[in-house]
This record gives structure tokens, C-alpha cells and sequence, in this order.
């Protein structure tokens, strides 16, 4: 994985979707976090209480990242 990819994007909201084998029954599809760190084996991903969850890259399919709010989300604070 070309580490310079994600480097900027740390410190972010984003979405990982599991690889379809790594989804079991009663078990989300994906998980919502803050983009915490990550390495060459997985990411690290900072939950809304502040736990950190590891993710190992075999396990995932998609990082999906939110863009950063525009002008007017920032100055209203509807973001």
C-alpha cells in the first residue's frame, strides 16, 4: 500500500467496509470511525468513545472517506 495515500487523510471520519469474508452473521458490514494511524499490516481507527479499533488490511474491501465540510458547513456548524 502506498503509504502517502492515506497521510493526509488522518484525522478523519471515514467508513470501512469488511471484505465479504470477513462478514459473519450478526456482524456489521462496515464500521464509522476517525482515521487514528496506520501501517503496511492495518489501520487503526479511533471509535466515538475513544476507543482505538485495529483493522488488519486482509480484512478490509473499501475505505470510504468523508470529504471535509464546505465554507458554509464551517461557518454555520452544520457539519
Amino acid at each position: 500500500m502506498d503509504e502517502d495515500i492515506l497521510e493526509e487523510y488522518l484525522d478523519r471520519p471515514v467508513r470501512i467496509h469488511f471484505a465479504p469474508g470477513m462478514i459473519g452473521a450478526g456482524l456489521a458490514p462496515c464500521l464509522d470511525g476517525k482515521l487514528y494511524d496506520f501501517g503496511p499490516s492495518g489501520i487503526l481507527l479511533e471509535e466515538a468513545d475513544g476507543s482505538l479499533d485495529y483493522i488488519p488490511l486482509s480484512a478490509i474491501r473499501l475505505v470510504q472517506i468523508r470529504p471535509k465540510p464546505g465554507l458554509w458547513a464551517r461557518l454555520t456548524g452544520s457539519a
